[in-house]
């Protein structure tokens, strides 16, 4: 049974599990539902809920809380779990006996992988765009980054958001519950999917907890939440929002969580439907501390950091993982430099992550070369362009060579393909989790960073740890971690061209090897002179307790 917290009273369990011992529900799906009947509980205090759950297949996305939760009936595809009634122990509720309350929630089905592909498009352009990317991904993607280029040049300085004004209201317009309210945090992360600003977003809700605080994880992204088994959310209250939200359930929402609790600080880690709505957090209660955890400039919209920027004025402080983010905000977008702070994160759940004093010699000199991609199958990843380049480097060499790709993803299918494709099958070995990223590294003598944009990279941190040199292409504040002896151009045909040829003088010199894993290691420890993300958050949430 999940460890989350409860905002309800379960009045039958009807055989889902949701009560304990075995059910008909995986973990995964009873997280999936306790979390939707604490939304619904929190919009509709005191009242009891009849739901009918449903699962839906492979491949399906939950709907946990938007209007089709309203709707007595549901697609044929979709198969009825069990039913489940529960009663909401928020107070506020109206007096006297309340009807039940029906509910349809649909979990969904496994392996949904969470997110819109860019090229995920309708009609006959749609059909067209498919085929042009999936027959012909390397050319596709150098036609997009030459058009990103184009558009970084001409286009985005003139689409830079404005800023919103400041908020000056002081005055508190909730009412909170007659009962003592328990101090949190309020988290917004995309999903519990794996991924590095989600590595961290967990981080941080342990420091939380570990702070005394409950944290309220609230969710925007559809997904089947393969993370929400998590220990870190062992006793928080998460809601993972189907958006859009019906009505005003919105407001109903956001009414209930300051009534109910003593929300003394919002951390948002890419969360969207949150973001939007910090400046009202603000003119609520000016009190409530808000912090932001910014990782990546996207190409073309600036994602998430420009959406900080135009909300920078209801932003206390902007954390920043990379000298490259501090410096965007700071000098290009002007936000004062007292809101900005940056703290690397040093990589996570890899204990101090502290390089060895020297680099050693390969690991298993009588073993082929093994060359590993790590992260996950998405189009930022590139994996498709890793398995070009590892194609190019095997034609290109006499020596056995091998490697892994470990990861999974929108991508996964294509990336079965294209090994085929490419006469691979025979060299290298597809690895997806919850196979673990230590044991892929300890495996390696080079790891090879094919994005198309990135931060700081955590891996890089964790391959410096377990002496892997590693070769990247020069984006984001890559620079920062990598030696520049291993950054290579993002533009595909260029990438594969400089980063074939410096595989192969690496493969040659072991001398060479070791200077850019020294030069790696060096630059880690010039970035642990900054402060460490974990020890900054923690100072700030002991600071919220007051």
């Amino acid at each position: 049974m999940t460890n989350a917290r409860k905002l309800f009273e379960i009045v039958d369990d009807g055989d889902s599990g949701l009560a304990g011992g075995d059910g008909r529900l995986s973990e995964r799906e009873l997280g999936l539902l306790v979390g939707a009947l604490n939304y619904h509980s929190l919009i509709q205090p005191g009242r009891e809920f009849k739901t009918v759950v449903l699962r839906g297949p492979d491949g399906a996305l939950p709907r946990l809380t938007n209007a089709s939760c309203h709707l007595l009936e549901w697609d044929s595809d979709r198969a009825v779990v069990c039913t489940v009634g529960v009663r909401s122990s928020v107070s506020g509720g109206p007096g006297g006996a309340s009807p039940l309350v029906p509910l349809v929630i649909d979990l969904g089905g496994e392996g949904s992988e969470g997110g819109a592909a860019f090229y995920d498009r309708a009609g006959l352009k749609g059909k067209v765009f498919r085929r042009a990317r999936f027959g012909a991904p390397i050319a596709f993607d150098a036609l997009r980054q030459g058009l990103t280029d184009v558009y970084e040049k001409r286009v985005t300085p003139k689409r830079r958001a404005h800023r919103m004004a400041a908020i000056e209201s002081t005055a508190m317009s909730v009412t909170p519950s007659n009962k003592e309210r328990q101090p949190a945090i309020l988290f917004g992360l995309h999903w519990f999917e794996m991924g590095g600003a989600e590595r961290w977003a967990l981080e941080s809700i342990a420091l939380a907890k570990e702070a005394g605080f409950l944290p309220i994880v609230v969710t925007d992204r559809d997904s089947s939440h393969p993370w929400i088994t998590r220990p870190e959310l062992d006793g928080t209250l998460v809601l993972p929002l189907s958006i859009p939200l019906p009505g005003n359930e919105d407001a109903d929402l956001l009414l209930a969580l300051l009534s109910e609790f003593s929300i003394r600080g919002i951390h948002v880690h890419h969360n969207g439907w949150l973001y939007e709505r910090l400046a009202w957090f603000k003119a609520m209660d000016h009190s409530i501390q808000i912090v932001d955890s910014l990782h990546i400039i996207e190409w073309r919209t600036g994602g998430f950091v420009e959406v900080a920027v135009k909300l920078s004025n209801t932003i206390d402080v902007h954390h920043v993982i990379s000298p490259h983010l501090r410096d965007y905000l700071t000098l290009e977008r002007d936000v004062p430099k007292e809101r900005v702070a940056l703290a690397p994160l040093y990589g996570l759940n890899t204990g101090d992550n502290a390089p060895a004093a020297a680099a050693p010699a390969r690991k298993d000199q009588g073993s082929p070369f093994t060359v590993s991609f790590i992260g996950r199958l998405t189009q930022q990843k590139r994996p498709y362009l890793f398995l070009r380049y590892a194609a190019q480097l095997r034609r290109s060499v006499r020596e056995d060579i091998r490697f892994i790709v470990h990861g999974d993803g929108m991508l996964a299918d294509e990336t079965v393909r294209l090994i085929t494709r490419y006469g691979l099958s025979d060299c290298l070995e597809l690895r997806r989790p919850p196979r673990s990223v230590e044991e892929t590294l300890a495996d390696s003598d080079l790891l090879v960073i094919s994005s198309d944009n990135e931060g700081l990279t955590l891996t890089t941190f964790e391959a410096t740890a377990q002496n892997v040199a590693v070769l990247s292409t020069d984006v984001g504040s890559q620079a920062s971690l990598v030696s520049a002896k291993a950054l290579v151009p993002r533009q595909p045909f260029a990438f594969i061209k400089h980063a074939v040829e410096l595989t192969k003088d690496i493969m040659a010199s072991e001398e060479l090897r070791t200077r850019i894993l020294d030069e790696q290691r060096e630059k880690i420890i010039a970035l642990k002179e900054l402060p460490e993300a974990r020890a900054w958050t923690k100072t700030l949430y002991e600071g919220w307790k007051a």
